[in-house]
């Protein structure tokens, strides 16, 4: 703990006493002599602010009053300690203080700051004290509570009481306890070993003597983090010991479960009973009768409120089914009961519920997921949890989350590894062993080495650092003094931070063909500090061969005269260091020179420059970037709305090919061969979205494209499905602008049943999220739903589909953590039940 003195600032003054005062302007209220005085208390409440800085917390204290405050007073504790006292000199009814502590550095992150406040008025009526907890460096505070009993509860003499209590700290838990008052004085706890978790969950009993007297017991929850510091304290809850029951009493029962459940969900079942429960329960029938489900759980009779969460294992392959389900507890003296409607002598309650497909897992640690991967060699899902600036891995050979693999800032696109082409007809992707992370946080690709065994991760071994690119626009000035044209050279500067990415490969095209060289294609989001009028909401595309360490920047889309002006492009390019210290490719290099020279077929030479377009070159945040499964092509797709404000900024799609290769002709100039390729054959025409979205105020939400690029999708009010040309073959009429989407692994070529060697139409599938809990499946050639996967929660983040054992298993974000479904029943015309 350390003592407040140079460490307080309201707003840039400094103050530097233990003791603060602080004197606000001219005259203090006055009470008139021989006057009954003010008796009304000030009122004053405590705020907090955004800290300037990690090494500081900031708040605002505000104090009311009918007449006038003289001062407030603010106690700190915890990592810090002192009084500051600040004195009004002004008559002022209401007034708002903001204060800054700055916290040594000696001060652990995440402790406690805790400020208690009061005001004082001219008559020297003091308010009631108002308390706010802050934590230093951003760290959110740790939080714990009693799940049960509640005050609604009662504790028997001679019986047990089950106490539950639930703790969260971003430095980790590392013990969980109570303290009891009252008719019983005690305390307990329950200290866990490594590896700490930042939620964990503590069931502990207490009981009360025999010799105990009636009374309240209150029960106050408290913490301990990694860091072993003093407790922090949840809300008490206070609840009444009664006598020993006498008989005949009957179990009173309570339970809760989702109105659409997995066949693996839980149910929450309660009973109360002052002789003791014995054993709690529940059971599922379908509405034929039949029992699909059950189980229990016994005690010693000797805790009264006894709770459990129940994991079911229903017997149900059909979906989506209606059962009923029925909760039951049994107390010490062998007296049954069921939850009942509306009291003790009401009617058996029995809830009808729907099974739907899937199995829902939280996040382990919780967080944001941004994109996935599956990777087919190792058989584990690869998420990238941007909150957490880790990988969550979950492994699909026995459903469970294994170590995270630590990444970059941000982790936001990921991509596997080109090997080769793969072979759809196996079925066999051309997966490496290494992913591809692109960290937004900095300006890296991680390179995460997958781990083959079922029981690891995988672990990053190497951080590719990405280069500043710079672009100029150089333009023709009539000077006004001399009457000659001066050589304008503008400066653009984008953000290098990558968002969304895709893997792709040269090389031969035929399956199973091995990949040359390796190039990840990203976009990049935009920050306040580009140069105008970029410094909005405008990124860029590019590629980087990761296995040249070179560069390019898209702009061959905006490449044309604009209206009304000529600009002439120039890009440069300046090589980034690694952690070994190490500059990665050339140190400065320019990729696209102002003037270029061109060899003509009789050895003549040409100066050729590149004119474009230059409110054209960027794209709206975010821009989507998604590669074939067979590593020859992307797609790309800006986000945002498809008509922007001014009503002229249309997002837009653009196409790559990564085996065509670097242009060298000129194109206007028949046989000359540029001496430096700067154009990229590869990349398409950008067609503008609005062309075939309806709803020109819809959002471009995601894109998608299917194992050899020759289908890519648009999903925005509808998902729109384009060849390689960006020509417009379908719509899908989804329901809802939910992103998620994605094409069934084995969905290859145009789809057309007449081509040889076709697709099957078991295999020309997409699938669709929805507004609703459920994943929709389209025919890609057909363009029509051709069925429906009922889920329990909607789709609110990426679907992947994969292929195991032949089956298609499709995962999923949603708001309560990953579900993983495999199809085969679960795939139904209908999600309505029957």
């Amino acid at each position: 703990m350390t003592t407040l003195p140079n460490m307080l600032r309201t707003r840039g003054v400094a103050l530097g006493a233990f003791a603060l005062l602080l004197g606000v302007a001219a005259c203090a209220e006055q009470q008139p002599s021989g006057s009954l005085g003010d008796l009304d208390a000030p009122g004053l409440t405590l705020a907090a602010l955004d800290a300037p800085n990690d090494s500081s917390v900031a708040f605002t204290a505000t104090a009311v009053d009918n007449l006038g405050i003289k001062s407030i007073r603010i106690v700190a504790s915890g990592g810090i300690a002192g009084v500051i006292d600040t004195t009004f000199t002004v008559n002022q009814t209401r007034i708002t203080v903001p204060y800054t502590l700055n916290i040594p550095t000696t001060v652990q992150p995440g402790t406690p700051i805790i400020l208690i406040g009061t005001a004082t008025d001219g008559a020297r009526n003091v308010s009631g004290p108002d308390t706010l907890t802050l934590t230093v460096g951003g760290v959110a505070p740790p939080t714990v509570r009693i799940v049960s009993p509640t005050a609604a509860d009662a504790a028997v003499v001679g019986r047990q009481l089950l106490i539950t209590i639930a703790g969260s700290s971003e430095l980790k838990v590392r013990s969980l306890g109570f303290i009891a008052t009252g008719a019983v004085t005690t305390a307990d706890s329950v200290v866990y070993g490594n590896p700490l978790l930042v939620d964990q969950t503590a069931i502990d009993t207490l009981t009360i003597p025999t010799g105990a007297t009636p009374g309240p017991l209150t029960l106050q929850p408290f913490l301990i983090d990694s860091l072993g510091r003093q407790r922090f304290l949840g809300s008490p809850v206070t609840l009444q010991v009664i006598p020993a029951a006498g008989a005949g009493t009957r179990p009173v029962v309570d339970f809760g479960l989702n109105d659409r459940v997995e066949v693996t969900d839980t149910i929450f079942v309660a009973a109360t009973d002052p002789a003791g429960i014995s054993m709690l329960g529940y059971d599922v029938r379908l509405l034929d009768g039949t029992t699909v489900g059950q189980d229990s759980i016994v005690s010693s009779g000797q805790i009264t409120s006894l709770r459990n969460t129940f994991t079911m294992a229903l017997n149900v392959t059909t979906f989506p089914t209606q059962v009923i389900v029925r909760a039951w507890a049994r107390n010490s003296a062998g007296t049954s009961d069921s939850a009942r409607v509306g009291g003790p002598t009401g009617p058996v309650r029995v809830d009808t519920v729907t099974v739907v497909a899937g199995s829902t897992r939280p996040l382990p640690v919780g967080g944001l997921v941004a994109d996935a991967l599956y990777h087919q060699a190792s058989d584990k899902l690869y998420l990238s949890n941007i909150t957490r600036n880790q990988l969550e891995v979950f492994y699909l050979g026995d459903s469970t989350f294994k170590p995270p693999v630590r990444v970059g800032s941000r982790p936001w696109g990921l991509a596997a590894w080109p090997r080769d082409r793969g072979d759809v007809t196996v079925p066999r992707f051309g997966q490496g062993d290494t992913l591809l992370v692109a960290n937004n946080g900095g300006t890296s690709i991680s390179y995460v080495q997958v781990d083959l065994t079922p029981t690891g991760g995988g672990q990053e071994v190497y951080r590719y650092p990405l280069p500043n690119i710079i672009i100029y626009s150089i333009t023709a000035k009539l000077s006004e003094e001399t009457g000659q044209l001066l050589q304008v050279r503008t400066r653009y500067d984008f953000s290098d931070r990558p968002q969304w990415l895709g893997a792709v490969c040269n090389g031969a095209t035929t399956p199973n063909s091995p990949c040359n060289e390796v190039t990840a294609v990203y976009s990049t989001s935009p920050t306040l500090g580009q140069t105008v009028p970029f410094d909005k909401n405008n990124g860029t595309l590019r590629w980087e061969n990761l296995t040249r360490r070179q560069s390019h920047f898209f702009w061959e889309h905006a490449s044309g005269q604009g209206d009304r002006r000529a600009d002439t492009l120039e890009i440069e390019r300046f090589g980034a260091m690694d952690a070994s210290g190490n500059i990665v490719g050339h140190p400065d290099s320019l990729m696209l020179p102002f003037l270029t020279p061109a060899i003509g077929p009789a050895g003549d030479t040409m100066i050729v420059a590149q004119v474009f377009r230059i409110n054209e070159i960027a794209f709206r945040d975010t821009t989507f970037v998604r590669n074939s499964g067979n590593f020859r092509r992307a797609i790309m797709g800006e986000g945002g709305r498809v008509l922007g404000e001014d009503n002229t900024a249309n997002a837009r799609a653009i196409g790559y090919d990564a085996s065509l290769g670097m242009k060298r002709d000129v194109g206007f100039a028949t046989g000359y061969i540029l001496q430096t390729p700067a154009a990229d054959s590869g990349i398409s025409r950008a067609l503008d979205v609005t062309d075939y979205v309806a709803n020109t105020s819809a959002r471009v939400l995601g894109v998608s494209i299917n194992f050899d690029g020759q289908i890519s999708a648009i999903r925005a009010d509808s998902v729109y499905l384009i060849d390689p040309q960006l020509r417009l073959q379908g719509l899908l009429e989804v329901s809802g602008t939910n992103a998620g989407f994605d094409f069934h692994p084995l969905n290859y070529g145009g789809g057309d049943p007449g081509v040889p060697g076709s697709v099957l139409p078991t295999e020309r599938l997409a699938f669709s999220a929805s507004l609703q809990p459920e994943i929709e499946v389209f025919d890609t050639w057909e363009y029509r739903r051709v069925g429906c996967v009922p889920v329990r929660d909607p789709i609110i983040g990426p679907i992947k589909a994969s292929v195991r054992g032949g089956q298609v298993v499709l995962v999923g974000a949603t708001a309560r953590g990953v579900i993983i479904v495999a199809l085969g029943n679960a795939l139904t015309a209908t999600c309505q039940v029957p």
